[in-house]
């Protein structure tokens, strides 16, 4: 139980970190996704610490459980689960440009209400602790499924190669979530309780390959939330930066073809964006300092911004 103790409290803490740091880029960028992965790591945290609970603070009350396949906390469960997916799904939602909200919503409400029906109607423990938990990996195949069909039915090739680029880490989650699938047929439907003492039954509600993946959304939300919080530790120069210029160079294309903006106005609007005025924009692109101006007029006015303060923010929160 010792191994067990320090195990938990690591993955404890390092979702706290994901959190904090993603909570940290969100106020350097102000872009939402930041944010979503911020409260849905903070409700897994709660939702990690129900089990954390069960097996040290008030280990009695779970040990003197009568069956080897009750369900902790279903109701709470259902809160901070829900929560956890719903705002990772709302982060993939928003880099994905989907703001339908039927489809950003739905799927884990009924998710929800499916997890509910299955603990208040399946009689059989057994049967019913495999489908509340089970329904967890479900609704993320439901979600990969439609990330990829995103990804094939959209006409706009900036948008599926910047999809294109996370394809290893989408395979990867899909092969963890099968692997939560199977995990939960080896203990809730073959595993004979009977073999371990009943102090340790607690460990039919653990999950380490959910664990495991939910470890690689963390250092997946790390990864992007450290390159906006290294763009926020350097003082923007009036020249080229390098990490500034990668990370315009990245999302530059889809902003272009999202507000439909032409070759010109992009180059405007890529050098408006690395901090040069319009004086400093009309000598690199060797144009008189009037045409840079109407450029970015065409430019405000595509997007619907009223100055460069807001276009600027608007482009970074994306």
């Amino acid at each position: 139980m010792t191994l067990l103790f320090y195990y938990t409290l690591l993955i404890m803490f390092f979702y706290t970190i994901v959190a904090a740091t993603s909570l940290s880029a969100f106020y350097v960028s102000r872009r939402r996704t930041f944010l979503y992965t911020t409260v849905g790591f903070a409700f897994y945290f709660f939702d990690v610490s129900l089990v954390f609970k069960d097996n040290f603070i008030t280990p009695d009350a779970v040990f003197a459980a009568s069956s080897f396949y009750d369900v902790g906390h279903p109701y709470t469960s259902i809160i901070t689960g829900g929560g956890a997916f719903l705002f990772l799904w709302l982060a993939a939602c928003r880099y994905c440009r989907e703001e339908r909200p039927v489809v950003r919503f739905a799927p884990v409400a009924l998710w929800a209400a499916l997890s509910l029906a299955a603990y208040q109607l399946i009689e059989n423990p057994q049967w019913r602790e495999f489908a509340y938990y089970n329904l967890r990996a479900v609704l993320q195949l439901v979600c990969y499924g439609l990330l990829a069909w995103w990804y094939t039915r959209s006409p706009d090739p900036e948008r599926r190669s910047i999809m294109k680029s996370h394809r290893t880490a989408f395979f990867w989650a899909i092969g963890l979530t099968c692997g939560i699938i199977l995990e939960n047929v080896y203990v809730q439907l073959i595993f004979d309780p009977g073999s371990i003492p009943r102090g340790m039954w607690v460990l039919a509600e653990r999950s380490p390959m959910e664990n495991l993946l939910f470890i690689c959304y963390g250092l997946a939300v790390l990864r992007g939330a450290s390159v906006s919080l290294q763009l926020r530790a350097r003082e923007l120069p009036e020249g080229d930066d390098p990490l500034l210029a990668e990370s315009i160079d990245r999302l530059l294309p889809l902003y272009s073809r999202t507000y439909d903006l032409s070759k010109r106005e992009e180059e405007v609007l890529r050098h408006a964006l690395m901090g040069k005025d319009n004086q400093n924009i009309a000598s690199t692109l060797t144009l008189s300092a009037g045409t840079v101006k109407v450029h970015m007029h065409n430019i405000l006015k595509k997007t619907g911004h009223a100055n460069r303060a807001e276009l600027a923010a608007d482009f970074w929160e994306r």
